[in-house]
């Protein structure tokens, strides 16, 4: 598994969050970038959040 920190906001707020997401794969394209938008707004209860940045946690 893969650890990244993803920040976010949303429609209504600008106000910058964080939440950290774990996948099987890794970033590599906009794709995955949606579908962890698309599964945080779910998990979050909110209509749509974007993806301002996403960093990886290294294996230590």
């Amino acid at each position: 598994m893969n650890r990244y920190c993803i920040w976010f906001v949303t429609a209504d707020d600008t106000a910058t969050r964080r939440a950290e997401v774990s996948l099987a794969g890794t970033l590599h394209s906009n794709q995955v970038l949606e579908e962890i938008e698309l599964r945080l707004a779910d998990e979050l209860r909110l209509p749509r959040i974007m993806i301002t940045n996403w960093q990886r946690f290294e294996d230590r």
